[in-house]
Order: C-alpha cells, then sequence, then structure tokens
C-alpha cells in the first residue's frame, strides 16, 4: 500500500470509477478516462476511502498512468488496485482493498531478491510493464527469462476447465490419477526422479510444442524397472482352471527372489498347487499336446481341453526333466486355493479428451472421453497381501502397477493403477481394455465423433463452394473446350521455344 500510494503521489497512478464496460471499450479505442488528469488530492482522497472500503471507495479502483495509445491494449492504463471485502484466508478484514497481479507480482519480487523471474511466454506483452513498475517503485530490477508452457496431447491443462471436471464429478478430486497435477500423475505411478530428469530435459525452451505421453512414461520405466517386485495376477472374470495330473498335493512352496535380476529387492514364497488358474487369453492358443511352459514353475503339456458353457478348463502333465523353454509359449497361473491367493482390482486410465488440444472456443463437454477409467477384477498371489500404499510393482505379463489402496481384513481388496510405459503395445497377449498407443502418443480428432462448430462450418463451407462450382462447370462446357484448345496451343508454343532455346546454347558452345 505504501508503494501505491508512492505511485499516486508522484503522479504514475490515479483513481477511476469508470463502469467495467465502458473501461473496456475505452482501453480498446484508446480513450482516456475523465478521471486521468484529476489532482493528486482527489486521487488521495478517493484511495483512501478505497482502504477503508466504504461505500464510496468501493466504486473506485487505481490505474496505472501509461499510455493510452500504446499498440499493446494491455499496457494501457491497467488497473492495480481493487477493493474487495471478502475476508482473506489469513488476515481476515483486515485489508479491504488488494493489488492485482500486474502490479503485486514486479514489487513482491524485488523485495524478495529474486534475480530472475521465470514467466511463461503468455506475460511477454506485460513485460514492459513489469519493468515500468519497478522502475517507478525505485527498486532494484529483476531480470525475465520467458518460457514456453507444457502442453501435452489429449491433456487438459487449463486449471479453469480442469475444476470443470471437479464439478461435474467426472472425477474424483484434484489428485485424480487423469488429472496433469503433480498429485495426480504420482497416483498413476510417476516417480519423482523420472518427472524431474523429464523437466531438466525440456529446459527453458520459448517454442511452443505439443508433446506425447511416451518420453515422460520410458523415463519413468527406466527408474521402476530395476527396482520393482515381480507377482502373478490373473482376470477373475476370466480366468480358466488347468488340473495338473502329477502336481503337488499337498500344496508345496519355494522361497523366490522378488526380481530376477536384483536380489535386493527382496523374496517372496510361491505356491504349487495340483489345480491352477490361468488366463483365458493363453488358454485359447493351447492345443491338445503341445508343450508350453508355467511361469518359474516348468514346462507342461496339455492332456485335455474341455469346454463347458463357454468355460474352458485343460488338464496337463508336468515334464520336470524337459528344460528346454526357448520355443514355448509363456503361462502365467495362481493357485487355486482360496488360501493362496487374494482378490484385487486393476484400474486402467485412459485420456480425459477425445482431441489431442482443445481450442479456444470448444467447449470441454463436447470432447469428454466417457471410457477414460475402466476396471478389471483380479486374483493375484497371497504375498500381495503384505503391499503397501504408494508402492509399485509388476504384475508379470501385465505391465507396472501403482499401489493406491492395499489389501486389508476390514477391505479384503488390492486396489493397482496401471503405469503406463511409453510403448504403444501391450507386454503380452493378455488383453488390456485401454488402448495403449492412445495413452502414450495421444488420440487422434478422428476418435471424436463429436467436431467443434467451428470445424463443422469450416467444412459446410467448403462443401457449398464446391458444389456452385460443380454447377458452374456444368453450364460452360464450350468454354471448357475452348480452354482446352488455347492451352493445348501455348504448350506447344511452348515447347516450340524450349527447342529454340536448346539449339541456340548448342550452337554458342560451338
Amino acid at each position: 500500500m505504501k508503494f501505491m500510494e508512492k505511485f499516486i503521489k508522484e503522479g504514475n497512478a490515479y483513481a477511476d470509477d469508470t463502469p467495467k464496460d465502458l473501461m473496456k471499450e475505452e482501453r480498446t479505442k484508446g480513450i482516456e478516462s475523465k478521471h486521468r488528469e484529476d489532482s493528486v488530492e482527489d486521487n488521495l482522497k478517493h484511495w483512501k476511502e478505497m482502504i477503508e472500503g466504504t461505500p464510496e471507495g468501493q466504486k473506485w479502483c487505481i490505474r496505472g498512468k501509461l499510455n493510452m495509445k500504446d499498440k499493446v491494449k494491455c499496457l494501457r492504463d491497467p488497473v492495480f488496485f481493487r477493493c474487495n471485502l471478502t475476508p482473506h484466508h489469513r488476515t481476515g478484514t483486515k485489508y479491504k482493498a488488494y493489488p492485482c497481479y500486474d502490479f503485486a507480482c514486479p514489487i513482491i519480487d524485488s523485495l524478495e531478491g529474486v534475480s530472475h523471474a521465470m514467466r511463461t511466454i503468455e506475460y511477454r506483452d506485460r513485460n514492459a510493464l513489469y519493468k515500468w513498475v519497478q522502475e517507478k517503485a525505485g527498486i532494484p530490477k529483476t531480470e525475465i527469462q520467458d518460457f514456453s508452457r507444457l502442453s501435452l496431447v489429449n491433456t487438459v491443462m487449463s486449471k479453469r476447465k480442469l475444476q470443470y471436471f471437479v464439478d461435474k464429478g467426472l472425477v474424483e478430486g484434484w489428485n485424480d490419477p487423469r488429472f496433469p497435477t503433480v498429485q495426480g500423475i504420482m497416483r498413476r505411478g510417476l516417480t519423482v526422479p523420472a518427472l524431474t530428469e523429464f523437466m531438466l530435459e525440456q529446459g527453458a525452451s520459448q517454442n511452443t510444442n505439443l508433446m506425447s505421453w511416451d518420453k515422460i512414461w520410458s523415463m519413468n520405466k527406466k527408474v521402476i524397472d530395476p527396482i520393482a517386485p515381480r507377482y502373478s495376477a490373473i482376470s477373475k472374470t476370466a480366468a480358466c482352471e488347468l488340473l495338473i495330473e502329477n502336481g503337488p498335493e499337498p500344496p508345496q512352496s519355494l522361497t523366490v527372489p522378488l526380481h530376477q535380476k536384483n536380489e535386493a529387492v527382496g523374496k517372496k514364497t510361491l505356491w504349487f498347487t495340483k489345480k491352477v488358474l490361468i488366463e483365458l487369453d493363453d488358454a485359447k492358443l493351447l492345443k491338445p499336446e503341445e508343450k508350453f511352459t508355467l511361469y518359474k514353475w516348468g514346462n507342461c503339456k496339455v492332456k485335455d481341453i474341455k469346454e463347458d458353457n463357454g468355460k474352458l478348463s485343460l488338464t496337463g502333465e508336468l515334464l520336470p526333466d524337459d528344460k528346454d523353454f526357448k520355443l514355448t509359449k509363456k503361462v502365467t497361473w495362481i493357485p487355486h486355493d482360496e488360501a493362496h491367493h487374494i482378490e484385487c482390482k486393476i484400474i486402467e486410465f485412459g485420456n480425459l479428451i477425445l482431441k489431442p488440444s482443445l481450442e479456444e472456443d470448444d467447449k470441454v463437454d463436447d470432447f469428454v472421453n466417457p471410457n477414460s477409467k475402466l476396471e478389471t477384477e483380479l486374483v493375484g498371489e497371497v504375498e500381495m497381501k503384505g503391499l503397501k500404499h504408494g508402492d509399485i510393482i509388476q504384475i508379470e505379463r501385465r505391465g507396472f502397477c501403482y499401489v493406491d489402496q492395499p489389501w486389508t481384513e476390514e477391505k479384503k481388496a488390492l486396489v493397482l493403477h496401471f503405469i503406463p510405459d511409453g510403448k504403444t503395445k501391450s507386454m503380452s497377449v493378455i488383453a488390456s481394455k485401454i488402448d495403449a498407443k492412445a495413452v502414450s502418443q495421444g488420440e487422434g480428432a478422428e476418435l471424436s465423433k463429436k467436431k467443434s462448430k467451428k470445424a463443422k462450418k469450416d467444412e459446410s463451407k467448403e462443401g457449398e463452394k464446391k458444389e456452385k462450382k460443380d454447377k458452374k462447370d456444368k453450364k460452360k462446357p464450350k468454354e471448357g473446350k475452348k480452354e482446352e484448345k488455347d492451352s493445348k496451343v501455348e504448350d506447344s508454343k511452348g515447347e516450340d521455344k524450349k527447342a529454340e532455346t536448346a539449339e541456340t546454347k548448342e550452337d554458342n558452345k560451338a
């Protein structure tokens, strides 16, 4: 407030009660306010009323006195102070008038010792105002460094538009895994080291680019792959029974590493039973007498395949002496016995919007993806009971997952969030409900059946133009033939000239 009073006394600011709409019109046309040349005394009088929050003071604002003819319209006497009687969340009703961003930001930066202000390029037109405020305030100047905003395909970055999803109940909140907020992407499994590496690699570029997500998820995979413990889980609704004739009875256990290439991750107990569950997608590929490999167990031969009401059940025989795993199909499995598996759920997230980038005139609700969150019920290893919130694991042949809700005696369900890895294809034949390519590289506008109004208008205009042109061409067939003859004559003349020029060049050479 002291700085504002200084600006008024030195003639660099004035009080104005021009209505909002009229002020906007005057700034657009470069017309000066009727109060622009008021005396310092009058301006200080209105300023005092604003500070006290009186009914008269609430009608006024303080504007900077720059140049109303400036080509950059935001520099035409911008508003610096306004009355606001809404209680502040910290100071309550102590203050009745508050500074606007254009006035507060350069002063605060200087007073706090900011040497370089990093600002996105949409503030570039206001850089001159930033410097003007510091100069007139008589405070140390701050260097401004512009950089472009980070834009990602099929991602809403605007807080105003993100608020729309929250208000409509389309997401859980500001920490929803589909949101580009820090808490949101952390719940989706992005690690701090990967995020840091990605941001440092971008640098302070001033080029505006629409980036895909595959790069950041690829970086994240490099961080989590060496340390994520491995577990197995099978789709609950698409599970097939496999009866192993020579399987262990009663169940047997074996201690194995949680990560084949990193023993420091720890160990787990793997249970072997006579009856196991395998994926339907795997069972469909197996044939009688075919040899396949049970993951982390050994080779097995299909003895029989039965189908009852659309459900497959297989009978197999272990081949303990067969150690040739090179050309066999790899199959993940889970003990059928409920004592040796738990229920869990994996949630896959898609893009919130079906258009790579929203335009200014696009309505958010026209491009909302109705299928951006899909769930799959699973049964997993009983050892997964020990997982904690925030742990990152890998479900064999499915992908990496973030533990959003650990298994407890009360809930008896483990909730996992699928983590993209930057690839455009799934890890195996196990079907995924979300298109990996769309998540990593973005969905094209053609995936959305709805188009913006602008696009529809452009298409209709082009159609009308083409239709009119076709009608004109039909009405003038003779003229078309005449033009065709003339063009042939011109072409023949052109060929003659080319030939003459070529002969002249040859003569000159000779």
